[in-house]
């Protein structure tokens, strides 16, 4: 099994519109040190990518935007075999019916490219739950905006719910899971999960992602 903890760092990333975080080593009371182990792509390239902010620690990343972008790390990258991605996210100061979404994505190829590819789960603060692939300028809809149980939503303005998202490939086919639960199938031929996993934030949210893994038969050690 491989077991990925986000490391200790802080970045607050560069000017480019898909660049690594940049930030000098820092010190202080909370004994925290930057290290740029993510590259962050935003949506439009005319988006500023200071607004765009992401905050590393031992334990996991906050991301506050802005624009809406992935964040990824080029060593989290499946390339064979069954897998298991998953992370909890922990949403604050979302008003109730905000209708932005958060999740995360597999399948990573060419992503500081113009053709860039990848399959994402997102849910959003109203309790639903998409399933999209994004192949450069353009997405397909594997399972529109559906509600579901088993996201849970912001009911009120101090709610701040935790959510575990999860994408499970076996057998051929690749499952979407929220709190365990799974709320999406389809065959992996059509998602091709295969490459790098990250996170996406859409517009003006903020996210808090912990207990990140990757386990995967073919890379356990």
């Amino acid at each position: 099994m491989k077991r990925m903890m986000m490391g200790a760092a802080v970045g607050l990333l560069g000017s480019l519109a898909c660049a690594p975080a940049s930030v000098p080593e820092q010190s202080g009371e909370t004994g925290v040190s930057a290290r740029p182990s993510f590259a962050v792509r935003l949506d439009s390239e005319s988006s500023a990518m200071e607004q765009f902010q992401l905050v590393e620690d031992d334990d996991g990343i906050r991301v506050q935007t802005g624009p809406a972008g992935i964040a990824y790390r080029s060593d989290d990258t499946v390339t064979s075999g069954p897998f298991h991605i998953e992370a909890t996210f922990v949403q604050y100061g979302a008003p109730v019916g905000y209708r932005e979404a958060y999740g995360m994505f597999v399948g990573g190829l060419d992503l500081e490219g113009p053709d860039l590819e990848y399959t994402y789960l997102l849910i959003r603060p109203t309790g639903d739950f998409l399933v999209k692939r994004r192949i450069g300028e353009t997405t397909e809809t594997l399972a529109d905006w559906t509600p579901h149980a088993a996201v849970r939503s912001v009911t009120a303005d101090d709610d701040e719910p935790e959510n575990t998202l999860a994408v499970d490939v076996f057998d051929g086919d690749a499952r979407f899971l929220v709190n365990g639960e799974v709320v999406f199938a389809f065959p992996a031929a059509r998602v091709r999960p295969y490459g790098i996993a990250g996170i996406r934030v859409n517009h003006r949210l903020d996210v808090r992602i912990d207990d990140w893994r990757i386990e995967n038969s073919s890379n356990q050690s």
